[in-house]
């Protein structure tokens, strides 16, 4: 039995402008390995309209603290209106995407209690009543790393695109 319990609910980063939607995957990737993370790709779209290329992009970043808990950080990114653009600094060609991005960050913790003491009801329900009223130790001990990874994540992304509007 498995108790997913959310943590970060929809915080949202968004974009317009020039970028480079592979240097975007790229800084990802980097800080998924920086932190030690895992990832599984959720969902990937690619629709091409007349106004530019929609792309979809859901991907689940997690990891084991301990051998009961999951931090899981959910990343969703929707871009829109995908086109290249061609920028000369000088006498150098430049070739970028320009479009619409929102990413929208999710944080969840995924607790397995099957083969605890904690799945029996009596003590399920005696382990809710301690955490409630008297001390957290089970549902907040992993809260701080899912806040740190969402939004340390948001903090890159948010770099990111600040480089680009220079």
């Amino acid at each position: 039995m498995v108790e997913k319990r959310q943590v970060v609910d929809g915080l949202r980063l968004n974009y317009n402008g020039v970028f480079d939607v592979v240097e975007f995957y790229r800084e990802v990737e980097d800080w998924i390995s920086a932190k030690g993370m895992e990832k599984e790709i959720k969902k990937t779209g690619e629709h091409v309209k007349p106004t530019g290329k929609d792309i979809e992009w859901v991907i689940e970043i997690w990891k084991m603290p301990a051998d009961y808990a999951k931090i899981i950080v959910r990343l969703r990114t929707l871009m829109t209106d995908i086109r290249e653009v061609e920028l000369r600094k000088g006498k150098s060609k430049l070739i970028l995407n320009q479009g619409n991005v929102l990413c929208i960050f999710d944080g969840f913790i995924e607790q397995t209690i099957s083969g605890r003491w904690q799945q029996k009801p009596l003590y399920y329900f005696m382990r809710a009543l301690y955490d409630k009223y008297i001390y957290k130790l089970w549902t907040d001990k992993f809260n701080q790393d899912v806040y740190a990874g969402c939004y340390d994540l948001h903090k890159v992304l948010t770099d990111f695109f600040k480089r680009y509007q220079a």
